[in-house]
């Protein structure tokens, strides 16, 4: 799927650290546990339960074992799964758990994500990341912004069930699917994310031309908008500003206007 060709962030313009964005020029790269999604980074092992055969488990567990201790024999490697069947692991409740937990805690302190959309007149996203109309939304030029911040761009997955993970895959179809699947309830925001590890919590300063485009809340003072276009005409940024009001004729509806 092509990136579109500009992406937005919502901001709540009465958060001196959201309008950081814009007036710092700054990107801060939050981690899984700052998301409001409870299953951001921690969502559960689960298994087909066909791929889950003594002879599947017992050549995943001398992978496992091969990676994780290099130098070991041959002899440790077969004492090591046969131990490790005999605890039958992937069914110990308690076991999952504990994996869950570090891997939890092992995504948070590895991965920064920054969350964006095409979408600048979501009504609901306006209403739960704009500070209820009161914010702004600053689009970026997506190819430009994924070369300022690195790492990995791509839509978010949505689905009604957890994904279910390949006994066999490798950690990096684990953290995809870690970090680009939601449950279908958030496809409202048609998310796509820069992903970046080592990026956890990191904030990374960027050119100011990559700005495109400023979208002003339909709640927002004439005051507020005000402060906006003058810091745009005064730092020379080359973007559009736009502003946003309710429909009054037809529909339940945001209707922009350019004003700059």
């Amino acid at each position: 799927m092509k990136t579109p060709s500009i992406l937005y962030k919502y901001r709540d313009y009465h958060n001196e650290y959201n309008k950081r964005i814009l007036f710092n020029f700054e990107i801060f790269l939050p981690s899984t546990t700052m998301f409001n999604d409870p299953y951001e980074g921690s969502i559960p092992f689960v298994y087909n339960p066909e791929d889950l055969t003594e002879e599947n488990l017992y050549i995943r567990m001398r992978q496992l074992a091969k990676e994780e201790n290099p130098k070991w024999s041959d002899t440790e490697i077969e004492e090591y799964c046969y131990e490790a069947m005999k605890k039958d692991l992937l069914n110990d409740p308690k076991h999952l758990e504990e994996q869950r937990l570090e891997n939890i805690r092992k995504i948070d302190a590895t991965f920064g994500i920054l969350s964006l959309t095409p979408k600048y007149l979501n009504y609901l996203m306006w209403s739960h990341y704009g500070n209820s109309h009161r914010g702004f939304c600053i689009g970026f030029d997506s190819q430009d912004l994924f070369n300022e911040i690195g790492g990995t761009i791509g839509p978010v997955v949505y689905q009604r069930q957890i994904p279910k993970m390949d006994i066999f895959g490798g950690p990096l179809e684990f953290y995809i699917k870690q970090l680009s699947t939601k449950s279908e309830i958030w496809q409202y925001e048609d998310e796509y994310r820069i992903v970046k590890a080592d990026g956890s919590r990191e904030t990374i300063c960027y050119d100011k031309k990559i700005i495109r485009k400023i979208v002003l809340g339909c709640k927002m003072t004439q005051s507020e908008k005000q402060e906006i276009i003058d810091f745009v005409i005064k730092n020379e940024i080359n973007c559009v500003i736009s502003e946003l009001s309710l429909d009054t004729e037809s529909e339940f509806k945001l209707n922009e206007l350019r004003i700059y």
